[in-house]
């Protein structure tokens, strides 16, 4: 007879980036980057869904610019004073079934898998439950996984560090692409 265990849940997370695509993509890398938790006839799976509508706007594209791209406040086209709209936040649906796991291993291998997202995407809300052969565990507190995030190194937010957050690299550097133009 074999062991199972299995997760399923929520985490809302929040990636870096200038743009829809430049967050998107960013989380993209991020999730394809983490350690994997694993059973024998397969792995957890991840789905992602972008949240509706926007939650952040910026006046200038992500270049700095004002341009006719950006929207007004009826999402028209806007010579000026528009505005360039984001969402910030994804929701992960977790889901697994792993055969020949024991119920340590997967908490063990899933904490590991939940810190690394910690320290590379804000974490802004975790619902997420495991459960093996009569042992379970609900997490729900997002406060030491929020408290893990590695702020980019232009930020004015958080505990400076002496390390920037490795998605820096995946951003592209502005300076360069305005002297490109």
């Amino acid at each position: 007879m074999s062991s199972w265990t299995y997760i399923t849940g929520t985490i809302v997370v929040s990636p870096m980036g200038r743009t829809q695509h430049e967050k998107t993509y960013i989380l993209n890398t991020v999730l394809d980057h983490l350690p994997r938790v694993t059973g024998s006839e397969g792995d957890m799976d991840i789905y992602i869904n972008q949240k509706n509508g926007t939650n952040s706007s910026c006046s200038v594209d992500e270049f700095g610019y004002c341009t006719n791209n950006l929207v007004d406040s009826y999402g028209n086209k806007s010579q000026r004073n528009g505005w360039l709209r984001t969402q910030d936040e994804y929701i992960l649906t977790i889901d697994a079934s792993l055969r020949d796991r024991e119920f340590s291993e997967t908490l063990k291998e899933f904490n590991n898998w939940l810190c690394r997202l910690a320290k590379r995407l804000g974490i802004e809300d975790i619902l997420v439950k495991i459960r093996g052969y009569e042992e379970s565990v609900l997490i729900t507190d997002k406060k030491p996984y929020k408290d893990m995030f590695e702020y980019p190194s232009w930020s004015t937010y958080g505990e400076k560090k002496s390390s920037e957050n490795w998605c820096e690299y995946l951003m592209w550097d502005l300076e360069e692409e305005r002297i490109n133009d």
